[in-house]
């Protein structure tokens, strides 16, 4: 089974591309961040035509997830149920026996900020609920979490020390969440390997490939992922978002 995740900036702007990407690549799981739409906003006509199932949690505006499946998607769960927010950041669903989750965390503004203090809250929040739900299924999560895990995630890293993304609060929120039974399955088989995600539109960001990488597909150890690829194509069409989208080969 392929599975992605990818951060699209706006579903109905970019869904030519998604659709493309879908058919190009052959993924069979895609999960998506930041649509930026109300779930009767959401192209549910063009996607399922493509031959898959949707579930969907949008907002207006801002945020928005949603998992796209060839398969069967069976009991349903939605973050904003889970963590008693209105912001739509989480879903999550059962395919073929294995719960798979699509986030959007909180990208927090700047450090100390209020959204800054909702983000590791947020996480906070995540991991509690996660911890107890990975005890009883095979599980993956994937999507923005807008963190740089360590400085090897960051073009430069002297430049973004101590910034959004990189600072020690929030790096010590993701490796708690690893810690209750997740693993980062592209370090694990690209240990050394230079990952970006993500690159600022302004000043020639991804040609000059000044990236980040933010987004992931982490796993519980049972799950079998066997190779993993940054799609760069889908960074570098006309009127692109500005991530990536991150594919995950799985048994």
């Amino acid at each position: 089974m392929r599975i992605a995740t990818w951060n699209v900036n706006s579903i109905r702007m970019r869904i030519d591309h998604i659709v493309n990407f879908l058919k190009s690549d052959n993924i069979d799981v895609l999960l998506l961040q930041e649509l930026k739409c109300t779930n009767d906003q959401f192209p549910y006509e063009i996607l399922e035509s493509a031959g898959y199932n949707c579930v969907v949690l949008g907002q207006k505006t801002y945020n928005g997830v949603a998992i796209l499946s060839k398969y069967l998607t069976e009991e349903i769960r939605y973050g904003n149920e889970i963590f008693n927010d209105q912001q739509a950041r989480y879903v999550e669903c059962l395919i073929r026996g294995k719960r798979i989750a699509s986030v959007y965390v909180p990208n927090g503004q700047e450090v100390g900020a209020t959204a800054y203090d909702y983000k590791i809250n947020f996480f906070e929040q995540l991991t509690s609920y996660l911890e107890k739900e990975i005890k009883n299924d095979d599980f993956i999560i994937g999507g923005d979490f807008n963190v740089c895990r360590n400085d090897m995630d960051v073009y430069n890293p002297n430049l973004w020390k101590d910034k959004i993304c990189c600072s020690v609060k929030e790096r010590e929120c993701f490796e708690k969440l690893l810690s209750i039974g997740f693993f980062d399955r592209h370090r694990e088989l690209y240990n050394n390997e230079k990952i970006y995600t993500w690159w600022d539109y302004r000043f020639q960001g991804f040609a000059k490939n000044h990236g980040l990488r933010i987004d992931y597909i982490l796993t519980t150890r049972n799950i079998d992922a066997q190779s993993m690829y940054i799609d760069l194509g889908t960074r570098s069409k006309e009127k692109p978002s500005d991530h990536a989208a991150v594919v995950m080969n799985i048994q």
